[in-house]
Parts: structure tokens; sequence; C-alpha cells
């Protein structure tokens, strides 16, 4: 214990607290003996924290004093701080509201983001000339617009962040990748440059690490080459950095001006961003404004371009909603405008002559009869023919077969049915195309016209159980290259289908093989062989890659050379980009046998650890087919 003796009269209040004041303190109820433990004296108060107490205590002894002397003056008096208060909260709250607003307003960033959140929860955010007005509401979310705007520049921002991130990746990975031999068409094998697998790399590294594709991973990529390591476009990165550039304008713009030299790219930058209006609204303003200030620099890369892109004309198809599918043709302008007249011009011809369907189910329609059976059924002279591009023959078109359809395996089965086309009409020939096709003139036909018909087939692969193709359950099917199909679809496509065994696994229903022995003897794979790794694998097994499987390698797991057989229990599809990955070492392939995993799941390891489980493709579950509900429920795939 410590005592300590204050002595605490009116002379030391006058000496401590100003004059006066002592008068106003009460007696020390203590007699001035105060008894303090340590730890007492560790929370006691300073010598300013104890006048303070004191002058707020003698200042409430004054207020009351105050009331009690003149209860209404000291109302009015209180009542007057009281509005006093609130304008200066008010006053705090319009402050708070425009400051907000100028956050939403300014650049984007983490500042920008914070102000979003307080704006979803609520606070305001006004313009200075709303605040000017006395009793402001902001009744129609004008602030909420303002977030929605800046939440927009927030994600391209967060865009450029992406692109930075990525060229620090990729100056990280330069001279730490190893080259790979390669061979060139005429045999002579070739050493690439130092680090020639550096995008491929970090693009692999990044869609795993984000789980996005790698073909995105590699645009990004190929961005921050160009505008963070190269520094080719020092306009576009300040303008994405503001969050005012998206990815499609961005990815525009580094595909446009990749042939150019640095000093003609940034002499478009300069021509392209001051176009007025450039960043609003769709593309199309902004594509046209970029391919003017191109073809102003430097027309003779646009031609450039243009060439190469001629020679990459191609199709696609991918998934959409509601089980529609989307087709792409992707090639000369003239080309594909050709085309759509004539579709468009062969609908209108049936529309005319009492067909009851819709313009646009005709154009669709038509284009799925010429692609299947290699005619269109109205005259030849309906349709825009390019000059020099018709045979001599009959002017009239003759049907041919409808396309036939095919299933796929079951527990059990599928089919794949032939067409071949006969005949082409209009833009292609007559019923005796053949015999007149070698009298166009060659030298009048585009390079994208194509004067015969090739003796192809046509087929349509599914996959389905042989309940659902009994009609005894609707299990859904798979279709090959677009994805699930309803049962009813599936028995339209199989009723005059040839059938084709394929062997599958009882438990998970993954395709083991296709009616006969898979194995080549040799390191190149058969037909059969690449015909079931197709339906086992519809894509590249690569870590995020979608590559379709028949445009990719047959790859060995173990290694041909290391005794690896070539079928199906160690080959996968991969597409060339991650094959080369492969055998550089920067993809490592481990085969996984778990209990309750599908046979042949396979982990992918990536140069930093990273990993990715590549699952078989597997048929639909079953959902009502009693033979699979029976054995009990099984444990959920390793996602």
């Amino acid at each position: 214990m410590v005592e300590r003796v204050s002595q605490r009269g009116a002379g030391v209040g006058d000496a401590g607290l100003g004059a006066g004041l002592g008068d106003l303190l009460a007696a020390d109820p203590l007699g001035g003996v105060i008894r303090l433990t340590a730890v007492d004296l560790a929370d006691c108060p300073g010598e300013d924290e104890a006048r303070q107490w004191a002058l707020a205590d003698a200042h409430a002894r004054r207020l009351v004093d105050q009331w009690w002397a003149d209860p209404g003056a000291a109302q009015r008096d209180w009542d007057a701080d009281l509005d006093a208060l609130s304008a200066q909260v008010a006053a705090d709250d319009r402050r708070g509201a425009v400051e907000r607003r100028v956050a939403l307003d300014g650049a984007p960033g983490l500042g920008s983001f914070a102000v979003v959140l307080e704006v979803l929860d609520g606070a305001a955010a006004w313009t200075p000339g709303q605040a000017a007005v006395e009793g402001f509401v902001d009744e129609l979310a004008d602030g909420a617009i303002s977030g929605f705007a800046a939440a927009r520049r927030v994600e391209n921002h967060a865009l450029w962040l992406q692109v930075a991130l990525a060229a620090k990746v990729v100056r990280a990975f330069i001279g730490r990748t190893p080259s790979l031999p390669r061979r060139t068409r005429s045999g002579r094998l070739l050493t690439d440059d130092q680090d020639v697998l550096v995008d491929g790399s970090v693009a692999l590294e990044l869609a795993v690490a984000a789980g996005i594709t790698q073909g995105r991973a590699a645009a990004l990529v190929d961005a921050a080459t160009a505008l963070v390591i190269a520094e080719r476009l020092p306009l576009t990165a300040q303008v994405l950095e503001q969050g005012r550039l998206d990815w499609p304008r961005l990815r525009m713009v580094v595909s446009r001006t990749r042939a150019l030299t640095a000093e003609a790219v940034q002499a478009v930058e300069r021509l392209l961003y001051a176009t007025p209006g450039l960043l609003d609204g769709g593309t199309r303003r902004f594509d046209t404004a970029l391919t003017a200030a191109v073809l102003a620099v430097d027309a003779d890369a646009e031609a450039r371009r243009r060439r190469r892109n001629r020679k990459g004309r191609r199709v696609s198809i991918q998934t959409t909603d509601d089980g529609a599918a989307l087709f792409t043709a992707v090639g000369p302008g003239e080309a594909v405008t050709a085309a759509y007249n004539g579709l468009d011009a062969a609908a209108r011809y049936l529309r005319q002559h009492g067909d009851p369907r819709t313009l646009d189910q005709l154009r669709h329609d038509l284009f799925v009869t010429g692609c299947t059976s290699g005619y269109l059924p109205v005259p030849a002279d309906v349709l825009p023919v390019p000059p020099g591009c018709v045979p001599t023959g009959s002017t009239t078109a003759v049907p041919g077969p409808a396309a036939t359809s095919t299933t796929g395996p079951d527990d059990a089965t599928s089919t794949s049915g032939p067409s071949r086309p006969r005949g082409t009409s209009g833009s292609a020939a007559s019923a005796d195309a053949e015999a007149g096709a070698g009298s166009t003139d060659a030298d009048a036909v585009p390079e994208w016209f194509t004067t015969t018909w090739p003796d192809v087939q046509v087929a349509v692969n599914v996959t389905v159980s042989a309940e659902t193709l009994m009609g005894l359950v609707n299990d859904p099917g798979t279709l090959q290259g677009y994805g699930p199909i309803p049962a009813d679809a599936v028995r339209d496509l199989a009723r005059n289908g040839v059938f084709r065994c394929l062997v599958v696994d009882g438990e998970h229903g993954t395709v083991l093989g296709v009616g006969k022995n898979t194995f080549s003897p040799g390191y190149v794979a058969s037909e059969r062989l690449k015909l079931l790794l197709e339906h086992a694998h519809p894509t590249c097994t690569g870590p995020h890659c979608e590559k379709a499987s028949w445009r990719c390698d047959v790859d060995h797991q173990t290694p041909y050379a290391q005794g690896g057989a070539t079928c199906e229990c160690n080959t996968r599809p991969l597409c060339r980009a991650c094959h080369r990955l492969k055998t550089a070492g920067l993809l490592v392939p481990q085969r996984r046998h778990r209990p309750g995993e599908p046979p042949g799941t396979t982990t992918w390891f990536t140069r930093t650890g990273r990993t990715w489980t590549a699952l078989p493709h597997a048929p639909l579950p079953s959902r009502s087919s009693p033979a699979r509900t029976s054995a009990g429920p099984q444990d959920p795939p390793p996602f």
C-alpha cells in the first residue's frame, strides 16, 4: 500500500484551476487523506485530466443554477443550441454526400469501390448542385446510377490490374523457361529461341489459378506484352488504367496493331482516341474508328491483316441458353454477306410461294438443309451466285435426302448415320453439277467459293442410355460437340440411324471401347482409337482447355519410347499448345486410381505446383432408371 496525503483546500483550487473556481469545488469528503494501491496509481489521471474533470463539473453546476434561475430562458438557449447542432450535422451530411459523388465520378480504385459499397448500403451521394437544394432527397437513386457507372470503371480497372500482374509473371518466367526442339515441314530439327514457351507456361499458370480458359489467359498475356512489357500502346494502357476501356476493345486494339511498327502504332492511337464518343456504347464505332486510323497510318498493313484473316476463315459452334446453339462463321465480309443474302433470297422466295414459316425460321431451316443435304429447294436463279461460279446444266435444284442422325453409347449404344449430299442448287449447281463443274470460269471464282460438293458423309453422334432409347425412361442424352439434349430429341435422331455399340464402365458410365479392340501396335493411333478418344474426351484434357478433341494431338501419357502403349488407357487428346508444355516438362500428368473416382482420372501439376484434375467424360446421370437407383447413393465426384 502507498499512502498519499493531499491537502485540497480553497487556496489549492484557486492556484490550480483559476480564480474563483475553487469556491465551486466541493469539500474533500476524505479529509485530504487518500490511500491507493500501485494499480490505482498506474490508472490515476494526470494533472491536465483532473483539471478538465473539475472544469466540466463546474460548468455543469453553473448550467443547473442558470436553469433554476430562469427556466424559460434556459430552454430557449437549449433549443437554439440544438438547432445549431442539427444544422451542423446536416451540413456535414451534405458535404459527405458531395464527397461520395466526387469519388464515384473520379478515378477508379479502392476508394471508389468503397464508396460504391457505402451507396449500396444506403449512404447518400449527391452532386454539388443537388446539395445546394434545401431539403433535397435522392428519390430516383441518382447516386446509385453513378455507383453503377463507377462499378463498371472499377471492373475495367481490375482488367488493367490483371494485365499488369500478368506482365509481372511473364518477366519472372523470362530466362527461367526451357526451349523445346521442333521439326520444320522439311524435316529439319530446330531449337526454338530461349523462353519460347514463356507465354504458354504463364497462360497455363494463370488459367489454373483463376479458373479461366487457357485461351482467355493467353489473350491477357498477349495484352500484357503489348501494353506493359513492350510499351507499344501507351495511350491504351492509360485509358485502361482509368477504367474507360473494356475487354472487347482492348483485344481489338492489341490484335489489329500487332503487325505495325512502334511508331505507326502510336500514330494510330493518337488518331483513334481523338474520335469523339469512341468509348461510349457498343464496339461498332470503336471498330470503325480503329480501322480508319490503321488505314490512314499504314494501309498496306491493314491489307496484309485482311489477307491473313481470309486464310483464317472458319466456323465454330457453341452452346447457348435453353437448349439452343450458336453457329458462327468468320471470314471475308463479302463471303459471309453473300451466304446470308443467299439464305435470305431463298427464304423470301419460299415465303412468297406460301410457306407459313417466318423469314427467320426459313433462313435457319435452309441453312441446316444446305449444310446437311447439299441443296436448297429453290430455283438457282433466285440465289445471288458470284460471277463465274455457275456451271452449265439445269437451273432447278434437285432435292436431296434428309440428313441421317445418330445416337450414342448407352450403357451401351451409339448410332452414326451417313448421308451423301446429292446435287447442289443455286449457288453451287444443279442436278448435273458434277458434269458441269468443270465449265466454270476458274479465274472469276472467289477463293472462298466451292464449285463442287465433295463426297462426304454427314453424321451426328449422341450418347444415350438403352432405357432412354427404348422409351422406358426419359434420361437426357449428350450430343457430341454440343452438350445435353432431351430424351425426345434423342429418340427423334435415332429413328433412322445406324447403331454402333460402345462399351462403358458400369459404375461411372465412362466410355471404354468402340465395338472392337482399340489397341494400336505402333505409335500412330488408329482411326477407331481416335474415335474412342473423341467420345471419351470431347475436348483437350489439359487444364482449362476447351479445344475440340478432333483438333488435338493424341498424346501418350507414358511416352511410347518408354514402353507406353497406344491404347485408350495411355492416350489422351492434348491440343498442340498443351502438348508442347507437357513435352517441355512444364505440365506434368499423374494418373489417379482412387476408390470412387472414374477410371482415367488424371491430375495435372503446373510448374508452380498448382493442380487441376481432369475427369473423363461421362453420359449424363440417370434420375429415373430403377437399375441405377437401386444400387444406392454414390459418392460425389471429387470436385
